[in-house]
């Protein structure tokens, strides 16, 4: 998957969450995905254990911040942070 193709399936899964429709939000995910966050030490294994703490959190609207310079392909960065 190429950096277009990366960048369109964030925007697609962005834009499902700002209207609120968890299905399209969630085919972003493979069924076997494991979801880091890194500032926490988290980690979500597959795409159910997701969209259940998803729904668990009392705001789901997030500001994405874009890091440019830290190295790598887009496709290296979004692996890493999703």
């Amino acid at each position: 998957m190429g950096d277009q193709e990366i960048k369109a399936a964030l925007d697609r899964h962005w834009a499902a969450s700002d209207a609120g429709d968890d299905d399209a939000e969630d085919e972003i995910y493979h069924d076997n995905v494991v979801l880091e966050y890194p500032q926490s030490g988290e980690r979500i294994r597959g795409r159910l254990a997701i969209r259940t703490t998803r729904g668990l959190l009392p705001n789901k609207h997030f500001t994405i911040r874009r890091v440019i310079g830290s190295g790598g392909s887009l496709d290296d960065r979004v692996r890493h942070q999703l």
